[in-house]
């Protein structure tokens, strides 16, 4: 193994042989590399999403299942199974050759989408599946890129700099799901049977973000001599003995799976709560998942750049207690107390309209989806930054890639949580349970956030105990 001395060294020589300020093509390149990376994922997810409640909504009352959780799940076993490959990549090879690599693979996977929709003959649901399956190769690509994506970080900018590249970062990332969520839902309303339209404009994002990705400036490898092991696939045994050894680190990495947990509920939960209980159009109900994303942009300012300087501790704590109240509110207006919806499935499909003509209990939901974006915002950037900075440099991309792992653990768990608490409902409340009492799910998740709001403290930096 490798020792730290020397890759530290190699990364002090390319910090500071060239600018790696947030104004350099470096930084820019990065940036928009992953914007359009998370652009194409979650427009194509929730596409494919959105189809699976409009095929149960089509069925007129027989008995189709909600292809929700199978689609998320498709998504995610990749992350279980391939990031600790992609954590060992990212050590072993240049993070910025695998991060093109990635985004050359991702061109590839967009064409198969494309394929599959001009498919001749196929029934509605092979389609779907099909589809689906394209979700699992999507899942694949991201599972080795997210490691490169994250642990390239350190290596372009000082440590003082990382608090407000992250900020940029995740900002972006979730302008891009406001943006790739809206999207989907824009597109299934407009070009309707002509979906590989849609699948076009995802080719042409992927080959943009691979020629941005070109300009992202070469770094040093970790540990060029590293060999691929079986247990690098899932839990290495140096990064077992160092989470083992440093409680933050832990902890950190199982209160991010929380947080991905949280949004794979919420982010199918809105769904359904739009379509099936609220019986708003695809474009109504994708606005009220992008205010999550424009709501989490603007937490993800308040934390990487208004705090600047200050103890990242502070604003998880904070956003720790936003989470509840917001998971609460929503709740509250789900559940009827509140009122109810005027039903605008069909007469108001015009983009326009559906974004700026709602009733209040609309309205309400939306600014409910935003506040709730804020708390995740200032939640999530000082963990991912801690998480940056705290493993030494040799074991940052293998740290990330089991990050990553247990994170999409989380988001699989919250596939089977969504699948299970549906057949609850429907058990005890009949056929169309779920849909009437889907307040129940974002209550749960509220009481989920109590004991992460009464006992979760970030470590300080500089004060872990190794």
């Amino acid at each position: 193994m490798s020792s730290s001395g020397p890759i530290s060294d190699a990364t002090a020589v390319v910090r500071s042989d060239s600018p790696r300020s947030m104004l350099s093509v470096a930084f820019w390149s990065f940036l928009l590399t992953q914007f359009l990376g998370a652009f194409n994922d979650n427009y194509f997810k929730q596409m494919v999403l959105l189809t699976c409640v409009s095929q149960v909504a089509k069925a007129r009352g027989e008995s189709v299942p909600d292809r929700q959780p199978l689609a998320l799940a498709a998504f995610a076993i990749p992350f279980i199974l391939l990031s600790g490959l992609g954590g060992f990549l990212s050590d072993r090879c240049a993070k910025q050759r695998v991060i093109v690599g990635c985004k050359i693979a991702e061109v590839g996977i967009m064409g198969v989408g494309l394929m599959v929709l001009l498919i001749d003959g196929l029934s509605a649901d092979a389609q779907l599946l099909s589809l689906i399956g394209v979700l699992l190769l999507m899942g694949a690509h991201s599972a080795i890129f997210a490691p490169s994506k994250y642990g390239v970080l350190p290596e372009l900018f000082r440590e003082e700099q990382l608090l407000p590249v992250n900020g940029a970062v995740q900002m972006t990332t979730f302008l891009a799901i406001i943006f790739g969520t809206a999207g989907a839902g824009i597109a299934l309303d407009q070009i309707q049977r002509s979906m590989w339209i849609g699948s076009m404009i995802a080719i042409g994002i992927a080959v943009v973000g691979t020629a941005a990705s070109m300009f992202i400036p070469r770094t040093p490898i970790a540990q060029p001599n590293l060999t691929l092991k079986i247990e690098d696939l899932f839990l290495p045994r140096e990064i077992a003995q160092l989470i083992r050894r440093d409680r933050g680190l832990l902890l950190a990495i199982l209160i991010a799976a929380i947080f991905w947990f949280l949004g794979g509920v919420t982010q199918m939960s809105v769904n359904t709560l739009g379509k099936a209980t609220l019986k708003l159009s695809d474009t109504r109900t994708s606005l009220m998942v992008a205010g999550i994303g424009f709501g989490i942009m603007a937490g993800c300012i308040i934390a990487g750049f208004l705090g600047k300087g200050q103890s990242g501790r502070r604003w998880v704590l904070i956003g720790s207690w936003l989470l509840l109240i917001s998971l609460s509110l929503i709740a509250f207006l789900g559940s009827g107390l509140a009122g109810t919806a005027v039903n605008t499935e069909v007469k108001d499909q015009a983009i326009l309209v559906s974004l700026l003509s709602a009733d209040i209990l609309e309205w309400s939901l939306r600014f409910s989806m935003v506040f709730l974006g804020v708390s995740a915002g200032m939640f999530v950037v000082p963990i991912q930054v801690f998480l940056q900075q705290a493993p030494p440099p040799e074991f940052k991309g293998r740290l990330l890639g089991v990050q990553n792992l247990v994170t999409w653990i989380g988001i699989l768990l919250s596939a089977a949580f969504v699948g299970v608490a549906g057949m609850v409902l429907r058990e005890i409340a009949g056929p169309n349970g779920d849909a009437r009492h889907q307040w129940a799910v974002f209550a749960s998740l509220a009481l989920l956030m109590v004991p992460v709001c009464l006992f979760y403290r970030l470590p300080e930096a500089g004060r872990r105990e190794l």
